[in-house]
């Protein structure tokens, strides 16, 4: 009866405090924010830094996929695929 008592105000008291908004935030809103600017340059286009390190992680993400589409690689993994689902066997040609 006790513990039961117990869970129920623990619960009472985690709604309440979930229920106050300013209690719940992790940090202050409206705070300052990132400069997202995009400008004409001398050169041309220039971006702030944020939407460079973006567009950096983007390309460089996309990378290996590029590689591998520009080489034979996946064609030889999709025809020895198929050659070892057609000869029935699970070994030959190994998957090392």
């Amino acid at each position: 009866m006790r513990a039961e008592l117990r869970h129920a105000a623990r619960l009472l008291a985690l709604t309440a405090l979930s229920a106050i908004p300013a209690a719940a935030l992790a940090q202050q809103a409206g705070g300052p924010a990132l400069p997202l600017v995009v400008g004409q340059g001398a050169g041309g286009t220039s971006y702030s830094v944020p939407i460079q390190t973006l567009l950096f992680f983007t390309t460089l993400s996309f990378l290996p996929a590029v590689l591998l589409m520009m080489t034979g690689f996946t064609r030889i993994v999709i025809v020895l695929g198929l050659l070892r689902q057609a000869l029935g066997t699970q070994a030959a040609p190994p998957n090392q």
